[in-house]
């Protein structure tokens, strides 16, 4: 059953709507007037309007009445859509929590390990699906062929899985990748999905720590974390850096977060916190409260220059984001990147919806990525490593 507070959101609905067409065709949303990816899109306006209305104030019932939905399902629903026709082995499982997004053909590929996110709270959306199919073909030749996708579905917290149940799965799943003969794996995440990225890089480089991590828990890893290859790439869109600690407002770049998606209470980061010791996880889980020479020196892609970061420029993570930048750039190699006016994971949730339709889902297969901001850094990253 639905809370009355989100019901009222619901049926207020209208009003968001009915604003955002009035201001683009007068003065302009905020999204419309700061980035270029809503100036000619009153469809981008309208849908992000109506999420930010319902942001906030989360609740795992609502959730779970609104927008739950099986991998299975999506999956099932996903492989008609004209991105994913194309692939190789699209939907295939590989393990108990993942699934093949393509699969390449050639002897011991590059696997990308997409890592979704959503607050550890929601489940992988169809959005995400699109994003991460797109994602391929904004690759260059080389790199379409050699680099594999996986995605993880890591229990979410709606049906309240807490940490470290998410990292258990995703370090189960790295290990049988590494078992089935893979040794270069890359790791994108985006929001929930780059702080989950950093929990593994950490883990295999740290692994007395993570060992620790699971002691008293119900989880027993069964295989050697220190012998795991270590990441060849991170790429972190939209970090989440510090769940269980609030932004502090007002930002200090004194721009407008108005109709950020980003969460400005830490409801979500509690709820993946649970009845844990925050001091005893803190290395696991606030990232803003560690240090280089103990929790990142050891982490090879934060040092040798394989590191990619991308925030936005009116996110409401962006300090905390930039404040973790600062921490770990110890070599001054990582490539960080501040999108004009964009909003929180604004590749995955504003940019790849040009991609959901059939018209636009041509463009992708052609290679046509042009104006779009995260897309190409992403993939350029990816294509100068493999």
């Amino acid at each position: 059953m639905l809370t009355l507070p989100f019901l009222l959101k619901l049926l207020s609905l209208p009003y968001p709507v009915v604003k955002a067409v009035i201001l683009y065709y007068t003065c302009g949303t905020i999204y419309q007037n700061t980035n270029e990816e809503f100036k000619h899109s009153l469809k981008k306006n309208i849908l992000l309007s109506v999420e930010y209305h319902v942001s906030g104030n989360w609740n795992k019932n609502d959730m779970k009445a609104v927008c739950y939905l099986p991998i299975e399902k999506v999956i099932k629903k996903f492989k008609k859509h004209p991105l994913s026709l194309m692939l190789n082995n699209f939907g295939e499982k590989f393990d108990q929590y993942s699934y093949w997004i393509h699969k390449s053909e050639v002897p011991n590929p590059t696997v990308l390990i997409y890592l979704h996110g959503g607050g550890y709270l929601l489940n992988m959306f169809e959005s995400q699906f699109v994003f991460i199919t797109a994602l391929h073909y904004a690759l260059n030749d080389k790199a379409a062929k050699n680099v594999s996708i996986l995605v993880v579905d890591y229990s979410i917290t709606m049906f309240n899985h807490v940490y470290p149940t998410q990292l258990y799965e995703c370090l189960t799943s790295y290990n049988n990748l590494v078992k089935a003969g893979y040794s270069k794996i890359m790791l994108l995440g985006d929001s929930a999905g780059s702080h989950m990225s950093l929990s593994i890089a950490r883990s295999i480089s740290y692994p007395e720590e993570v060992k620790q991590q699971f002691e008293g828990t119900k989880f027993k890893l069964n295989f050697n974390v220190s012998s795991l290859p270590q990441p060849k790439a991170l790429l972190l869109d939209a970090p989440w850096v510090q769940p269980c600690t609030p932004p502090t407002l007002p930002t200090r770049h004194g721009v407008s977060f108005y109709g950020d998606l980003g969460s400005l209470d830490t409801k979500m980061g509690e709820f993946y916190l649970g009845d844990n010791d925050l001091k005893k996880v803190n290395n696991f889980m606030t990232f803003t409260n560690t240090n280089w020479e103990d929790h990142w020196a050891k982490v090879d892609p934060i040092n040798n220059g394989n590191t990619l970061m991308i925030v936005g420029e009116r996110e409401i993570f962006r300090d905390s984001a930039e404040d973790f930048y600062h921490l770990i750039n110890k070599n001054n190699n990582i490539e960080y990147y501040t999108e004009p006016g964009g909003i929180h994971a604004g590749m995955v949730y504003v940019e790849s919806l040009d991609f959901a339709s059939k018209k636009g889902a041509k463009k992708a297969i052609q290679g046509d990525f042009s104006k779009k901001y995260g897309y190409n850094i992403v993939a350029n990253f990816i294509n100068k490593r493999v």
